[in-house]
């Protein structure tokens, strides 16, 4: 099952028996964990965490023991690591695949592992109960809903575009991303508590967004703009050596290859400010500053540039991509 099939079951407090997760998203697996202890009258007798050294003994001691004026009692195991060579590390494992048929009714055990799980003797006891639960990165529309419900949580309205912004700003959604769910409800919250209105403006989230986000990735936009490849490759790599994301640099190339071509074709017809800012979904200094650059090319120029990034795109899922090379190619095509 998924995070949400799984969240589903404990909400309806039908959790029965040994749960397995294949865990990429820790602030999933935190919001699992928050849920169980507050269904809990007693959580210090009936929350238990173990670290990945318990000894079977102590685990089999914890699952029989009653719960303390609950009806259930939670048993958790988190961090392990259950790839091929490491699962041998964790002996209970062997004793625990015989209490997998015959569990407590009145105790769940819980174990996480932020590793791809082998498919050995434990986990297909596991996946027989149908307890084995993965919980994957989210997806480019689960993470608009991610951040547009934070808001709405939060008594926050915002625009489907600004949500767009920051999941671009991000770039959580690009291949090996190692930023989590953490690092944007981390700024989803900042925004919230600097917006003074109840609807979430541009200037709310820009803000917040050109705080986070490393003076050299505006560097690199500008001195691609300015078609100067040396200062270019300077900013970019000083961006890889202050240990920034690859996929973040490319989104954000993205968005100011497909920004530069709104402005220079809406501009083209000579229309008043305010709609131009309308049609582009720009704020005004964003849009002043990319009209300049928008002279630096013609239409075809950046369409040819727009196209190799899609090309881009749709080689990422080969072996043979090397994103390291493609990105100096890309930048070289400014020249």
């Amino acid at each position: 099952m998924n995070y949400i099939e799984f969240m589903k079951v404990l909400m309806n407090k039908k959790l029965k028996g040994i749960y397995l997760f294949e865990c990429e998203e820790d602030f999933l697996k935190d919001n699992i964990i928050e849920n169980i202890k507050d269904e809990l009258n007693l959580v210090e007798f009936n929350y238990i965490k173990f670290s990945t050294n318990v000894e079977y003994s102590d685990l089999k001691s914890a699952f029989e023991t009653y719960p303390i004026m609950d009806e259930k009692k939670y048993i958790i195991i988190d961090d392990l690591e259950l790839t091929k060579n490491k699962l041998k590390d964790y002996k209970f494992l062997d004793n625990l695949k015989n209490d997998v048929d015959d569990f407590p009714d009145y105790s769940i055990l819980l174990i996480f592992s932020k590793s791809q799980i082998f498919k050995g003797a434990f986990y297909k006891k596991i996946l027989k109960q149908n307890n084995l639960v993965e919980i994957k990165r989210l997806n480019d529309e689960q993470l608009l809903n991610f951040i547009g419900k934070r808001f709405v949580r939060n008594g926050k309205k915002i625009s489907k575009s600004l949500i767009r912004e920051i999941i671009e700003r991000f770039s959580y959604l690009g291949k090996d991303s190692k930023l989590s769910l953490y690092d944007i409800s981390n700024t989803v919250d900042k925004i919230i508590a600097n917006s003074t209105e109840k609807k979430v403006s541009e200037d709310d989230v820009y803000k917040q967004l050109d705080k986070i986000i490393n003076m050299n990735i505006f560097n690199l936009m500008d001195a691609l703009s300015q078609r100067d490849i040396k200062k270019s490759m300077d900013a970019y790599f000083n961006l890889l050596n202050n240990n920034e994301d690859i996929f973040m640099i490319y989104h954000m190339i993205l968005r100011q290859v497909r920004n530069l071509i709104a402005v220079k074709s809406v501009s083209k017809f000579r229309h008043n400010l305010s709609y131009c800012l309308k049609i582009t979904k720009l704020s005004k200094f964003e849009y002043t500053k990319l009209t300049k650059f928008a002279n630096n090319f013609s239409i075809d120029e950046l369409i040819k540039i727009h196209s190799h990034i899609f090309k881009m795109d749709k080689s990422m899922k080969s072996e043979k991509f090397n994103m390291n090379i493609e990105m100096e190619l890309l930048i070289g095509k400014f020249a």
